[in-house]
């Protein structure tokens, strides 16, 4: 076999098929990257973009709270719904308090301040009803939560 042969022949380029084609699956990947850190962010500092199921049944439940028109043991029935759900219902029920109706704030107050002492032995009434006081307790909790479970490893 000559060398200079095998030297000299160079491969064939790909067609401009295969070259889009690398084109398009590199762009759809770097759409799922993308996503993925959206989402990732969305999570971290709580967009809303994508809310899980759990976040739309409860606001759904906050917003139940403000009907006039709810039987006293119906609404019972949502206030404790609501407190069950514990650390899930605390962001639900801070964003009624900044940006619901007026109607929902005075109960979501009641449920945020019922959750309050029942899991976490805090006292939120003295915020009151302003939210960045109540972001900032509830960034603390987490915060605390992050601490404790940071020590335990």
């Amino acid at each position: 076999m000559d060398a200079s042969a095998t030297l000299s022949a160079t491969p064939t380029p790909p067609s401009p098929c295969c070259r889009k084609c690398a084109q398009i699956g590199l762009g759809v990947f770097c759409i799922y990257v993308v996503s993925l850190y959206v989402l990732a962010l969305d999570q971290q500092f709580h967009w809303g973009l994508f809310p899980t199921k759990v976040e739309k049944q409860l606001t759904a439940e906050v917003q139940q709270l403000g009907d006039t028109s709810l039987v006293a043991d119906k609404h019972q029935a949502l206030v404790d719904d609501i407190v069950s759900w514990n650390s899930f219902s605390v962001p639900v029920l801070i964003k009624a308090i900044e940006s619901g109706s007026p109607a929902a704030r005075d109960p979501a107050a009641q449920c945020l301040q019922q959750i309050s002492l029942k899991f976490y032995g805090a006292d939120v009434a003295a915020l009151g009803t302003d939210p960045v006081k109540l972001h900032a307790w509830w960034d603390k909790m987490q915060a605390d939560w992050a601490k404790a479970e940071a020590a335990q490893k």
